[in-house]
């Protein structure tokens, strides 16, 4: 049996760093960053309430980084709303006359799954 003598230059950090930027040297446990979408705009929640009825609520969101503002508008309540996203990750906390509500699940450019603390569903659609 014949052995194969090569030497392997080590990899420096900086050539470690940009194949890890490229995505050429994977490391188990690492996760890649998902880029969130941008949500800024109106948007229509559907949310089903007692008994069935649908109420529906109108957001209209300012994004700024992974921070949300900016207001919602129904028809009992209209307030601020605030809130973060982070890759399809949605959270938003809706306030008006002292009482407030937090809605989190998944988003996409153009909708939002969104549960409220009891468990109901809602569903958002850009406008």
């Amino acid at each position: 049996m014949t052995s194969c003598k090569h030497s392997v230059a080590p990899l420096r950090p900086l050539a470690v760093v940009t194949l890890l930027l490229s995505g050429v040297l994977a490391v188990p446990g690492i996760a890649t960053a998902q880029a969130s979408p941008s949500l800024s705009g109106t948007w229509q929640l559907s949310c089903a309430g007692r008994g069935g009825r649908v109420r529906q609520v109108r957001l209209q969101i300012e994004q700024s980084g992974t921070k949300l503002g900016g207001s919602f508008s129904g028809p009992r309540r209209s307030g601020k709303l605030s809130g973060t996203v982070r890759g399809n990750q949605v959270s938003l906390q809706m306030g008006a006359d002292g009482k407030s509500v937090t809605l989190t699940g998944t988003t996409g450019s153009n909708s939002m799954t969104v549960h409220g603390p009891r468990g109901n569903s809602c569903s958002a659609s850009r406008q």
